[in-house]
């Protein structure tokens, strides 16, 4: 599916790394650029095309703001649109004017084309702006020229300012026939007017944000909370369910190749242990192409093509992965959805909104996403988890994927750590992951060459506070599509502080990455503006600890427990013998997504887990 969310630009998700830089007390300080002006006029057409004049002036605040954002970048479907620069100048606030040459204006096949030339045209056009400096206008004037729809007689798009930008103005004019039905909403601070005049209809969508709001880290994705404004012609959601529907139903077609291949994989199996077996395959031997802005964004390539060639975008493996089960009389769907950390569906349909592909198997209420590499059967990838989605069909309906509950993510681990009298730590660690936490690991490492092992380890040692001196990590396959993936970690620290009859030992729970230092980490204040995003799920961890001979532990055996609405976490204390003791705790979230409502609960929760986690253990001689 497409991952252009807006035209003439998404503002660049770099602006995430800000958050060192935007503070409550005055959240434009420290911004890289700001929008001073956009001003865009649609003329719509019937069939769904239409011509847009876009004006739009941008001005870099600091010196990384002058580095980079001093070019004007946009991407377009160079097979279904045309785009072009008609002016592009620098303004100095003397209001001398520095134009841009037209050499200076590069129109370039973006590199994704050249890995996947069947599924994608995208072509991006960047204005270089000369002489910039802190507090100039860099203004530049588009014409797009939409002239192929995605779907016949349909468009749909729209415009969303970070909540964190300053925009000093947005203006949006669309003019359309007065009967044509178009369907318009917007949220935030963006004012809309509608009105009609003979045979035209007007709509005028307006936003200032002079005074944006400070960036909160661990927010859903901003386009979930920012002010947008969106026209379409769709009626609902399910509506362009309906319209996917009329590509995918032919592109799921079970032709004899396709029922060959069925047979041949799911042999005498049935049930679920079909679905498994056509599922598996599937992940293993489809290769995942294309970031798609074209019409190959929506539209699948037929099973049979993406069977012979093995390799296709999420829509064309999803389509074979229906055609594969439908062989062996199973039902399935596919399913459109926006993965990623976005988890509402805004009331006016917008179809830049879905972005990803998967099937739903009614029967055993599975969604499977047969381009997710790593997830077993059964298990939602981390950007498909908790997601509003539309059940494509002739008559689609909306759902919601699961994710949202501690058993979407799990893990157990092990440790068994020795201390020594000059205070070094040697250290075995067992861990197993099932859900979107054994995906997240799994994506991660394979991606690093398995020599990379150790310097892996050593990071996420040392961000647990561990800095060790020698370390090895080794793990279960990462094509498996089994669970749980298992991680093996061995580590050791150099001679520190010297244990004596007052030392108390902390421990730093080493490789597990749902530790409480992380949670922590996530929570940057006691109350919050947006949701926040908390992917987590539930975890157990167990250490047994053993001090050197002539050392003993200062320990009863006791539990504690620490609840409320946003989870709960007990951590237990058990010495074994004098010499060694096992502290085991058990942290599970309530939920993936906390409202700013449900926030403070679970801000208190781990606040009073933590706490409990750092008193230490004491030890005497």
């Amino acid at each position: 599916m497409p991952s252009l969310r807006t035209f003439p630009v998404a503002i660049s998700l770099s602006l995430l790394g800000l958050g060192a830089a935007v503070t409550a007390q005055a959240a434009t300080v420290g911004l890289p650029f700001k929008v001073v002006a956009y001003d865009a006029t649609y003329t719509l057409h019937p069939n769904g095309s239409y011509t847009a004049k876009i004006h739009e002036v941008t001005s870099p605040l600091s010196h990384f703001g002058v580095q980079k954002f001093a070019q004007a970048h946009h991407q377009y479907p160079a097979k279904m649109a045309r785009l072009q620069v008609t002016q592009a100048y620098t303004l100095s606030p003397s209001g001398k004017k520095y134009p841009v040459a037209k050499d200076k204006i590069f129109t370039r096949t973006l590199p994704v084309v050249a890995d996947a030339p069947e599924f994608s045209d995208a072509k991006a056009i960047t204005v270089v702006f000369p002489h910039v400096a802190v507090g100039d206008d860099l203004v530049s004037n588009w014409k797009l020229d939409w002239k192929k729809p995605f779907f016949p007689d349909e468009l749909s798009f729209g415009k969303t300012i970070p909540y964190f930008l300053q925009a000093d103005q947005v203006h949006i004019v669309i003019h359309a026939p007065a009967d044509m039905h178009l369907h318009w909403g917007s949220t935030g601070a963006y004012h809309v007017t509608h009105n009609v005049q003979g045979q035209t209809q007007t709509i005028t969508a307006t936003l200032r944000q002079p005074h944006p709001e400070a960036l909160q880290p661990n927010a859903v994705s901003f386009y979930q909370v920012s002010p947008s404004f969106t026209v379409s012609t769709f009626p609902s959601w399910e509506a362009i369910g309906d319209a996917y529907w009329k590509y995918a139903e032919p592109a799921e077609k079970v032709t004899p190749e396709v029922q060959k291949l069925a047979d041949k994989i799911a042999g005498d199996k049935t049930g679920q242990a079909a679905v498994q077996a056509l599922y598996d395959w599937t992940v293993h031997h489809i290769r995942w192409v294309g970031v798609e802005t074209g019409l190959s964004g929506y539209k699948p390539f037929p099973a049979d093509t993406t069977l012979n060639q093995r390799y296709g975008d999420c829509k064309a493996a999803a389509a074979l992965l229906v055609a594969l089960l439908h062989a062996r009389h199973i039902a399935a769907q596919p399913v459109l959805l926006g993965a990623g950390n976005d988890f509402t569906f805004r009331k006016v349909a917008d179809l830049p909104r879905l972005n990803h592909a998967i099937v739903y198997v009614p029967q055993y209420h599975l969604y499977l996403d047969a381009t997710s590499g790593y997830a077993p059967m059964g298990t939602i990838p981390l950007p498909d988890a908790h997601q509003p989605v539309i059940l494509v069909s002739e008559h689609s309906t909306l759902a919601s994927t699961p994710g949202d509950d501690p058993e979407a993510s799990g893990m157990i681990g092990m440790e068994k750590v020795a201390v020594s009298a000059d205070g070094s730590m040697a250290a075995q660690e067992t861990l197993h992951l099932t859900g979107y936490g054994a995906w997240v690991w799994k994506d991660l490492l394979a991606r690093v060459p398995t020599s990379e092992y150790p310097a892996v380890l050593h990071q996420a040692l040392a961000q647990a506070g561990v800095m060790a001196q020698s370390s090895t990590l080794s793990t279960s396959p990462t094509h498996s599509l089994q669970d749980p993936f298992t991680l093996q970690a061995r580590w050791q620290t150099a001679p520190g502080v010297p244990l004596n009859n007052d030392s108390r030992i902390h421990l730093h729970y080493g490789l597990n990455t749902a530790s409480l230092r992380n949670l922590t980490a996530r929570l940057s204040s006691p109350t919050v503006k947006y949701p926040a995003f908390m992917p987590y799920g539930q975890g157990t961890w167990s250490s047994i600890v053993t001090l050197p001979k002539g050392f003993s532990w200062k320990v009863q055996k006791h539990t504690q427990t620490v609840k409320n609405a946003a989870g709960s976490f007990t951590e237990t204390t058990d010495p074994l013998n004098s010499e060694q003791l096992r502290v085991q705790y058990h942290m599970a979230l309530a939920h993936m997504v906390y409202s700013p409502e449900q926030y403070p609960d679970l801000y208190k929760l781990v606040s009073q887990a933590y706490a409990l986690t750092q008193e230490g253990f004491a030890v005497e001689k």
